[in-house]
């Protein structure tokens, strides 16, 4: 499986990318630090997931998902956000994410992550 983590903070990208990996078995994780690289990374790499922020510079989390929505309904979003708010989630839960994980990735929202990460794995 392969899946694109994209995150501005280099802290939160390496935290999400080590759980990833330390817990799906072959999974080959690649990073984007904004939307718009993320955007780019997603038509050249053609991944099975991705995982986003949506408080980003470039290219926000929302327009990554619409952008990807336009070219793929089937790969699965997931959302890690400090962004709580009910309009923006619900915002990107009419796009058909897979989940949303509120920041910070605490031990209980990483097992979240992969029991979502799972389940994606299961469908295909």
């Amino acid at each position: 499986m392969k899946i694109l983590v994209v995150e501005d903070s280099l802290f939160v990208q390496n935290v999400i990318r080590k759980v990833i990996l330390e817990n799906i078995e072959g999974c080959e994780v690649i990073t984007a630090n904004d939307g718009k690289k993320g955007y780019k990374l997603f038509l050249e790499q053609k991944p099975d997931m991705v995982t986003t922020d949506l408080l980003m510079p470039v290219v926000s989390g929302q327009e990554l998902v619409r952008k990807v929505r336009e070219q793929d309904h089937e790969t699965k979003i997931i959302v890690i956000s400090a962004d709580v708010q009910k309009a923006t989630r619900d915002e990107v839960e009419e796009l058909g994410v897979a989940g949303f994980i509120n920041k910070p990735v605490t031990g209980e929202k990483a097992e979240l992550l992969i029991k979502l990460i799972k389940e994606a794995q299961n469908v295909k």
